[in-house]
């Protein structure tokens, strides 16, 4: 579901969490701070910074550009560029949040750097390893400023409803529930770009 964020961006995030599994929040952070963001990822990407990212983790992790082809750049939490402070600030807010209202025991948000080079795309995929259940509520952050529907990259979601699809427009905040969610990356015909994250359960103790 579409929600305006004019009752404030946790709540709305809580109920449509809570009442569909997902939701879309346009104008997120304010235009300013998004275009710093996108500018800073823009450099990194054109500098080379960001890899191919693959599928799988650990001894499973594989670079199959047949069924994803976008790059990646893992943000260290500790020492953020400094665009990126506002936007994980928020993130935190919303993790408690998360856990005041729902009870959903998010541990920590990680998150990395997405490009989308002309021609990308993403496979239809869960968001939750097969053998790890950690990530509990997928958030990307889009980042590209007047984005049409002509320039494909969007993002498209299995709902009970049916497919719904996503313009990345820069501002946008979309989030669901990680397990529960079928979804794809349509091939881009321009560059995309945003921020891929989840928050995370605490690991299990073995």
């Amino acid at each position: 579901m579409i929600r305006s964020p004019d009752a404030g961006c946790e709540q709305v995030i809580c109920n449509g969490l809570m009442e569909e599994g997902w939701v879309v929040v346009p104008d997120f952070l304010d235009s300013k701070t998004t275009a710093a963001i996108e500018a800073m990822l823009r450099t990194r990407w054109e500098s080379g910074a960001l890899r191919p990212a693959g599928i799988g983790r650990g001894r499973t992790f594989q670079v199959r550009p047949e069924i994803r082809s976008d790059q990646v750049l893992w943000v260290d939490n500790d020492a953020p560029p400094a665009p990126l402070k506002a936007y994980l600030e928020s993130m935190e807010t919303l993790r408690r949040t998360l856990n005041e209202q729902l009870f959903l025991g998010l541990h920590e948000y990680e998150c990395h750097l997405t490009t989308y080079p002309r021609g990308s795309f993403y496979r239809r995929h869960l968001d939750r390893f097969a053998d790890q259940a950690r990530r509990q509520i997928s958030a990307i952050f889009y980042l590209n400023p007047n984005w049409q529907a002509s320039d494909g990259g969007e993002l498209r979601i299995e709902t009970e409803r049916g497919v719904r699809s996503v313009l990345p427009e820069a501002g946008t905040l979309v989030a669901f529930r990680a397990a529960d969610f079928w979804h794809e990356v349509r091939r881009a015909r321009r560059l995309r770009l945003s921020v891929t994250g989840w928050f995370l359960s605490r690991p299990l103790i073995p």
